[in-house]
């Protein structure tokens, strides 16, 4: 069967249903520090950043939270760009509508940032390029948390910049659902250069089983691409190199509660195909393009071992194929990358003031690939951590990890974190070690004018945080967070002098240091709801190498300014959501960028109809985040959105 007749069936199967979310019911807030995971969390508790459900001022941490409302309320068609509003993420896009993207944190590269989907890693050993090759559509995700700063003590390796956990609508289930029956939503849209988009999913809950099923696809001709003298570049043939795609995605999951423990069991896969022109060079003859799909399975057993001991078994299984052509005259490259994971982990409450975890974990990653070769390797690690609550108002987090990983050895991650809160202040600190191995692509690859190095060391990192969060009101919030971080040993590509390659090669040392501010608001106008959020994070980095720090690829590829915003309005019937950044980068030229959406909801009957209008790009900014892949120009998007 051919790659595309498996996205058709794919698709063909979700557009036989129609879905919409299935709002679980909050849960109290005691219930939700006690669990896990708990239906759909408040805003208040978290889970990313200690591995227990507890209140965000107490975590010591800086932590953000997107739920399927943001979702809803904002002009995003993938992950990666609802990720763009979140202060302190930076996304760097190839191609535009998530045909992919890098993730950096805290002035990391694209690989130092751990993704988890419902608590299993996702990140692909072959490379974090493929990071928001997301197996699940945007209609399952029901809630984001953006935890930055190390993280390894709880995560393991590359929980270097930060971490982003994307809980589902399905994996949030703990317990019998707090509703039965059946929901639906369905959405499409279509816009400029035979753009369309569509996502439609299923949820039906009984008394004890929730069952979910999704569908995305997305696709359009493309914008012609222009070279730097204004010209529209063109293949050997002639013809027009265009900003193309075409990608689909679906996921089945399910949750059985038994009487004392919840069973939670997905499959899902993302499927892509897209021009790729200089996404990974930026020499005149990379003319690529590339096709990538990624299948998933997961399964988790939780539940209460005793009345104050919890458990988490969790096994996840990733497969991803890569095809790859640099250009027409080049031979094609062609990877598959697996990864399977097996964590277990027990929580106990010793006394109402000290709560511990104490985890272990081991995974088993390969690639086969006609450039690469064949290999394969595993790794482990075992974790504890503890909550105190020292005083009524300070509370303590201490963690520490040990990894064993042929490509570095053994590397302890220890971590300590403080929170005092006194009435609407909290005062937050924190230091920890983090490291990084380098992965098949940055050790073997030969091929697209990147070649690998085989005795790479692993990165290794200290860092160090302090920051304070006020909150003057009940609708407002005020945070600032100071950061520091030394690397030894940091990954890159450096342009090797007298050749036209990228060889990867160990930094000698890279200083990040950087300011992070962020202010969110929500207050009634009269008869409408506005809600505002925005972010300003400044970097600033010391690169030690010995070439000149222009030569290489990414280390300096961040933004030193870096400001971002969301707003959404809500009056009656109308909706308006608009969402904007502006980068001054290092290495690259500064520039802002603005999307808005204006809907309009209609009730009839049980069912809610959305007619909504969008322009992306608003201002027509000519981008390229990443050598001269461009980002789209002005689109205009029509759309229709269907709940009940």
């Amino acid at each position: 069967m051919n790659r595309m007749s498996r996205r058709w069936i794919w698709l063909a199967a979700g557009l036989l249903v129609a879905a919409g979310p299935l709002r679980a019911q909050e849960a109290p807030q005691e219930a939700a520090q006690e669990a896990p995971l708990v239906g759909m969390l408040p805003d208040s508790i978290v889970v990313t950043a200690s591995r227990q459900a507890e209140r965000v001022r107490q975590t010591g941490r800086r932590v953000t939270v997107l739920t399927a409302r943001d979702l809803a309320a904002l002009p995003v068609a993938s992950f990666d760009e609802l990720l763009r509003a979140v202060g302190g993420v930076e996304v760097q896009s190839r191609g535009g509508f998530g045909v992919q993207s890098d993730l950096t944190m805290r002035g990391s590269t694209f690989n130092g940032v751990l993704l988890l989907l419902d608590g299993a890693r996702l990140n692909d050993p072959m490379t974090g390029h493929f990071l928001a090759d997301l197996p699940v559509p945007l209609s399952e995700i029901a809630r984001i948390e953006v935890l930055r700063g190390p993280a390894a003590s709880l995560y393991g390796p590359d929980a270097l910049g930060g971490v982003i956990q994307i809980f589902t609508h399905a994996g949030l289930q703990q317990g019998p659902p707090a509703r039965q029956g059946t929901s639906a939503e369905a959405r499409l849209d279509g816009g400029r250069h035979a753009l369309y988009q569509a996502d439609v999913a299923v949820r039906r809950a009984t008394d004890r089983r929730l069952v979910s099923l999704a569908a995305s696809a997305a696709g359009t001709d493309g914008q012609p691409i222009e070279g730097p003298d204004g010209r529209l570049v063109r293949r050997s043939d002639g013809e027009a190199i265009r900003t193309d795609f075409r990608r689909a995605a679906a996921t089945l999951a399910a949750t059985h509660a038994f009487d004392a423990a919840t069973l939670f069991v997905r499959a899902g896969l993302d499927d892509r195909d897209f021009g790729a022109y200089q996404f990974y060079t930026g020499f005149a003859s990379d003319t690529a393009r590339e096709a990538t799909t990624t299948a998933w399975m997961q399964a988790r057993l939780q539940g209460r071992a005793a009345a104050t001991t919890d458990y988490v078994v969790e096994l996840a299984l990733k497969q991803h194929h890569d095809a790859y052509r640099y250009n027409p005259a080049s031979r094609p490259s062609e990877h598959v990358s697996r990864l399977g994971t097996l964590q277990a982990r027990l929580t106990r409450r010793f006394t109402p003031r000290l709560r511990g975890t104490a985890g272990i974990s081991g995974s088993l990653r390969g690639i086969d690939s006609n450039v690469m070769q064949v290999h394969h390797d595993g790794a482990m690690g075992v974790y504890a951590t503890l909550q105190a609550l020292l005083t009524p108002r300070l509370t303590a987090h201490l963690s520490s990890r040990l990894d064993v990983d042929p490509s570095y050895g053994a590397e302890p991650t220890p971590q300590l974190n403080l929170a005092y809160t006194a009435g609407r202040v909290t005062l937050r600190g924190g230091v920890g070690r983090a490291v990084r191995a380098p992965n098949y692509v940055e050790r073997y690859l030969d091929a697209g004018g990147n070649v690998g190095n085989p005795d790479l060391e692993a990165e290794r990192a200290w860092a160090a945080e302090a920051g304070a969060d006020l909150y003057p009101a009940a609708s407002v919030s005020l945070h600032a967070t100071a950061f520091y971080r030394a690397t030894d040993n940091l990954i890159d590509y450096v342009l090797v002098p007298g050749e036209r390659v990228f060889r990867a090669e160990n930094l000698l040392r890279v200083d990040t240091r950087g300011l992070e501010l962020d202010a969110e608001v929500t207050r009634p106008l009269g008869a409408a709801r506005l809600h505002l959020a925005g972010a300003y994070t400044y970097l600033d980095a010391d690169v030690e190498t010995e070439l000149p720090p222009d030569r290489y690829k990414y280390a300096l590829g961040h933004a030193r300014h870096l400001v971002q915003g969301r707003a959404t309005l809500g009056l009656g019937r109308v909706s308006l959501g608009v969402q904007g950044l502006w980068k001054d980068r290092l290495v690259q030229d500064s520039y802002g960028l603005v999307h808005a959406r204006l809907g309009y909801r209609l009730r009839l009957g049980p069912s809610v109809l959305t007619l909504s209008g969008e322009v992306r790009n608003v201002f027509d900014t000519r981008i390229a985040e990443i050598f001269n892949a461009p980002l789209p120009g002005r689109w205009w998007i029509v759309g229709l959105a269907w709940g009940r």
